[in-house]
C-alpha cells in the first residue's frame, strides 16, 4: 500500500506485485467465499506490473514538467536580467538618457502598446523624420520597455510553476488509482489503507526526537505530509520522450522554439505559444496518458537551445544594437550605379560562334 500511495518516489518491489497478484479476487466466486490456495497467473502479474508502470510514468512526469519549467524560467530570468542592465547602460552612455528618462518607461511599461507605437516609429524613420541616433534612441527605450513587461511575464509563469511543483510533489495517489493497479474493488481499500498509514505513521513517530522546552507547548506534527514534503525535495528523475506531433512537425516545433527563446515573438503569439507547450490534461479521464510528456520533450528542447545561445556582455551588446538598426529605404539600398549589359565585341561573338557551332542551313529559315 505504501508502495503504491508513493509510487511517483519508490518503485514497486517484484514481492508487492506477487502479492497484489495473488490478492486479487477471483471473479467466479463474487457472491461467496474466495477460494483459497489460489495459483500465481502469469497474465495477472504481467497486468499489476503493467499498470503500475504506467501511474509511476505518469505522476513522475506530473512531477517532472513543472520542474522543467521552473529550471527554464529561473535561466531565463537571470539572461533577461543581464539584457535589462545591458539596456540601460547603453540608454545612459550612448543616448543621453537619464534616470528620469528610465524610470518614466518603467512607469509607462506595462500599459504601453508597444505594436503601435513601433509603427510610429518606423513611419516617422521612412519619412526621413528622424536622424539614426534619433530612431535607435527610440528604438531602444521601446525595446527596453519589452524587455522589462517580459520579465514580469516570466516571473507570473514562475510563481504558477513553483505552485504547480508543491502540489504535484504532495499528490500521491488516489483510492480509485491504487484499486485499478492492485485489481480489487474500491470498498475492499479503505481499510487496508487506514491499517497501512497507521502502521507506518506509529513507527515513524517512534523514531521522532524533538525536545520540547519546559512550559512549552509543543506543536503537533502532520507526519505523513512531511513525509511527502521531504521526498519532493529528491532530484527530478528525466524522462525519455519521443515527438507526438506539437506543431505538426518537429522542424516547426523547433523554428517556433527559437523564435520563443529569442524574444522574437510579439506577445500574444508568445502567450499563445506557451499554453500549447505547457497545458496539460491533467489526469487520465480527461486526456491522453503523454500530456506531460508533450511538454517535457518542448522545454528539453528549450534546454538545448539556451545552453547553445551567446549570452556574453558583448553578444548580447552586439545583438541588441543590430535589433535597434534602422533599417534603410528602397531607394538607398543601391546606391552605386546599376550594372548594364555586357556587349560583346567582335571577338567575343567569334569566340561565341565557335564554341555553339555552324548551324543547319534547313534550320536558319
Amino acid at each position: 500500500m505504501l508502495q503504491l500511495l508513493l509510487l511517483q518516489y519508490m518503485d514497486v518491489s517484484q514481492e508487492a506485485i506477487d502479492y497484489m497478484a495473488s490478492d486479487q479476487p477471483d471473479s467466479r466466486f463474487g457472491s461467496g467465499n474466495q477460494p483459497t490456495g489460489k495459483t500465481l497467473s502469469l497474465e495477472a502479474v504481467r497486468n499489476v506490473t503493467s499498470r503500475a508502470n504506467q501511474y509511476k510514468d505518469y505522476y513522475r512526469q506530473k512531477r517532472e514538467r513543472p520542474g522543467m519549467h521552473i529550471e527554464f524560467l529561473t535561466q531565463a530570468l537571470t539572461n533577461i536580467d543581464k539584457i535589462i542592465q545591458i539596456t540601460e547602460r547603453l540608454l545612459t552612455s550612448d543616448f543621453g538618457s537619464d534616470e528620469n528618462a528610465l524610470q518614466a518607461a518603467k512607469t509607462q511599461a506595462p500599459s504601453i502598446l508597444l505594436r503601435q507605437e513601433l509603427r510610429k516609429l518606423e513611419r516617422g524613420w521612412d519619412n526621413q523624420e528622424l536622424s539614426p541616433k534619433e530612431y535607435q534612441a527610440q528604438r531602444l527605450l521601446l525595446e527596453y520597455q519589452a524587455l522589462l513587461r517580459r520579465r514580469g511575464i516570466l516571473r507570473r509563469r514562475l510563481k504558477a510553476a513553483q505552485s504547480d511543483f508543491i502540489v504535484s510533489g504532495n499528490s500521491p495517489l488516489k483510492d480509485h488509482e491504487i484499486a485499478h493497479v492492485w485489481g480489487i474493488p474500491l470498498g475492499s481499500l479503505a481499510a487496508r489503507k487506514v491499517k497501512a498509514l497507521q502502521q507506518f505513521l506509529t513507527k515513524l513517530q517512534q523514531h521522532q526526537e524533538i525536545p520540547s522546552a519546559p512550559n512549552e507547548a509543543s506543536q503537533p506534527i502532520d507526519l505523513w505530509q512531511e513525509t511527502l514534503h521531504l521526498l519532493s525535495r529528491r532530484p527530478i528523475e528525466r524522462s525519455m520522450v519521443e515527438y507526438d506531433g506539437l506543431e505538426k512537425t518537429e522542424e516547426a516545433l523547433l523554428d517556433k522554439l527559437r523564435a520563443f527563446v529569442s524574444g522574437n515573438m510579439s506577445e500574444p503569439e508568445e502567450s499563445k505559444f506557451w499554453t500549447s507547450i505547457t497545458k496539460v490534461n491533467d489526469t487520465e479521464f480527461s486526456g491522453t496518458w503523454k500530456s506531460h510528456a508533450r511538454s517535457i520533450l518542448a522545454f528539453q528542447r528549450l534546454h538545448a537551445l539556451l545552453n547553445d545561445m551567446d549570452f556574453s556582455d558583448e553578444g548580447l551588446e552586439e545583438e541588441l544594437r543590430a535589433k535597434i538598426y534602422p533599417q534603410l529605404p528602397d531607394d538607398q539600398l543601391a546606391t552605386e550605379s546599376e550594372e548594364k549589359p555586357v556587349v560583346l565585341g567582335e571577338m567575343g561573338l567569334g569566340v561565341l560562334s565557335a564554341f555553339s557551332g555552324e548551324q543547319d542551313d534547313k534550320r536558319r529559315g
